[in-house]
Formats: structure tokens, C-alpha cells, sequence
């Protein structure tokens, strides 16, 4: 059956509605905030849910894993920062630093890769590695794109991968894989990404930003999204990737983890260090939302 151009892209309609909703009816925002957590946890758990670990051929994953962590920690990093201090101040630079630096998000990265069909186990696993090695890669990265001007709270991330991994984990292990059925997973999954980027949109104050640095900001985004895009579609050639397993690439490479990026980016007054943040993972999610809705 063909489906229409509304219902063909209705998670890209939907990501944008939010980031819209946020722009224009902030006022919800503090009431939501202390969900953020809550709804992060939600994600990972809905990513573990019937995840069978011991039926899982790691040798198989190892290579990719490897890969997906190179490309979203070293190679994307480094590449994206050439692009940014050639067209973006200080504070806006600052804040793709910090976006670019942390670990894949779990949650819209295995939600997309499973919407897209892709290999959602590979991108578990994937997720899960880059969460762990945050704590190390992301002070290491982040001091490597802008030296000396920024004091990484790694305990304060060392915290919150604790609360959000270990909540995700309890939750999985507490409730039955058949209380839940596929489709409602789906739905509350989207949900609730819906309501992480109305509440970092409507937070950030993105209506207030002057016009032409925030369309800077769009652009660079994209630029960024595209740079991600042609280095997963570049490894996937070059190394023979199938196509289940080059979505789970994509996607762990080039969606960031929105809550650490904006608990790093706390000691900065700057609206458009966070508005850079908000922006680039909006960007993220739409892109992301585009290639699941054109599968």
C-alpha cells in the first residue's frame, strides 16, 4: 500500500511540531523538567526491552561497535569543529563542542534504527558502549576541541549514566516483555522524544535568540547532519556493511545524548551555547525521523 506524503513522514511532522510547540508555548516547560530524567530512563529501558543479551554473537558486533564509537568520538568530532570555527562564533562553537563530544543517545537511536528495520541489537549494544565510555571519552574530547576554557562535571555524568542506566536496567529485568505490546512501546517511545525536545526547546529560549545567529546555528546543524551522514554511507561501502547494520551505524554515530550535552553546558550563561545544542539535536532528530519514515 502507498501511503501519502503526511502519513510517509509523520515522525518528521511530529519532531518538528514539537520543536514548534516549544518555540511558541514555552510556558509548560518548568513543569516538565523534572521528567526529563524519568523519560531518558523510560528510552533506555524501552530500548532493552526483549533484548536477549545471552543469545547475542558479540564477535559478530565487535568490529562495528568499534567503528560507531571511533566515528562519534574521534572522527566526527574533530571533522564537525573544522566546520564550526570557520562559520560560528565563540559561544555557539562552544556549544557543538559540547554536543559533538558526549555519547550516542540510546533511546531515539535504537528507536529509529527499529523503525527503520535496522539491526536494533547492534544498536543497543552500541548505545550502551558509547554511555559507558563516556565518562572518559567525553572529558577527553571536549578538552581536545576547546583546551583549557571548560571544567567537564565528570562525577555529575558519572551520576546521571548511573541513575539513567541502572533505572533503564531495573526496569527491563522488573517488567514482563509481554506486558507491553510492540506497538504501544513504539508510541510511548516517540512520546516521550516528543517531550524531551519540546521541553529542551521551550527551556533554551530559542524565541529570544537574534534571527540570524539562530539560522546560522540551523545551518551548521545540517551541515554537520551531512558530514555524519557521508561518513557512515563512506564506512559502509568501504567496509561492506549490510543494510540493517549500516541503519544502527548511522544512527549511533550521529544522534547525541541531549541530557548530558546540556548538564556539560550548564556553567555557561550564553543562550546560544545551549540553543546550539537544542538545535543540532533537533536536527538530529528529524533527520533521523526522515530515513525511518523513508524505509
Amino acid at each position: 500500500m502507498i501511503r501519502g506524503p503526511v502519513s510517509r513522514f509523520s515522525n518528521v511532522l511530529l519532531v518538528l511540531g514539537a520543536a514548534a510547540v516549544g518555540v511558541l508555548v514555552p510556558q509548560l516547560s518548568p513543569y516538565l523538567d523534572p521528567l526529563i530524567t524519568p523519560l531518558v530512563v523510560f528510552l533506555v529501558f524501552t530500548s532493552l526491552r526483549g533484548v536477549r543479551f545471552a543469545s547475542i554473537d558479540y564477535s559478530s558486533y565487535v568490529a562495528v561497535v568499534a567503528l560507531s564509537l571511533c566515528l562519534s568520538y574521534v572522527v566526527l568530532p574533530l571533522a564537525g569543529m573544522r566546520l564550526v570555527a570557520v562559520a560560528l562564533g565563540d559561544a555557539p562553537a562552544l556549544g557543538f563542542a559540547i554536543a559533538l563530544s558526549v555519547p550516542t543517545t540510546a533511546g531515539s537511536a535504537i528507536i529509529w534504527t527499529r523503525l527503520a528495520r535496522g539491526d536494533v541489537q547492534l544498536a543497543t549494544l552500541t548505545s550502551i558502549a558509547s554511555l559507558l565510555l563516556a565518562p572518559v571519552a567525553t572529558p577527553l574530547v571536549l578538552t581536545r576541541l576547546v583546551g583549557s576554557r571548560i571544567a567537564v562535571p565528570t562525577a555529575s555524568i558519572l551520576t546521571d549514566l548511573a541513575v539513567i542506566v541502572g533505572g533503564g536496567v531495573l526496569l527491563a529485568a522488573a517488567v514482563p516483555t509481554d506486558a507491553l505490546s510492540t506497538e504501544a512501546i513504539e508510541r510511548s517511545s516517540t512520546l516521550a522524544i516528543l517531550l524531551l525536545i519540546y521541553t529542551a526547546v521551550a527551556g533554551a529560549g530559542v524565541g529570544g535568540v537574534d534571527a540570524a545567529a539562530l539560522l546560522a546555528v540551523v545551518g551548521v546543524s545540517g551541515l554537520l547532519f551531512g558530514v555524519g551522514a557521508a561518513l557512515t554511507a563512506g564506512c559502509q561501502r568501504a567496509f561492506g556493511i549490510d543494510r540493517d547494520r549500516a541503519f544502527s551505524l548511522f544512527f549511533t554515530t550521529n544522534l547525541k545524548n541531549l541530557g548530558i550535552a546540556l548538564l556539560v553546558s550548564l556553567p555557561f550563561a550564553d543562550p546560544l551555547v545551549t540553543v546550539s545544542i537544542i538545535v543540532y539535536y533537533v536536527v538530529q532528530q528529524i533527520g533521523g525521523a526522515a530515513l525511518a519514515d523513508a524505509t
